[in-house]
């Protein structure tokens, strides 16, 4: 599952009940840590989920590929 801050409060425990096995946990967007980040990370793994997360990036102009970089956790 794809997970940010628009699912609001999750019951991890529900959702490994469900089956779900993986989700992808927005960490963040520009310089900002995604709200619920911290929360969803510690929950999901405490339910046994595995996770992956990733940062949202949106190009503003054509010279932002110079200006940023890519980061994979």
């Amino acid at each position: 599952i794809d997970v940010s801050r628009w699912q609001g409060k999750i019951d991890w425990q529900k959702i490994k009940e469900s089956g779900v096995e993986f989700a992808i946990i927005k960490a963040g967007e520009g310089l900002e840590v995604a709200p619920r980040f911290y929360e969803n990370i510690t929950n999901a793994k405490a339910a046994g989920i595995n996770c992956g997360v990733y940062w949202f990036s949106q190009a503003r102009s054509t010279d932002f590929p110079e200006q940023s970089c890519f980061c994979a956790l």
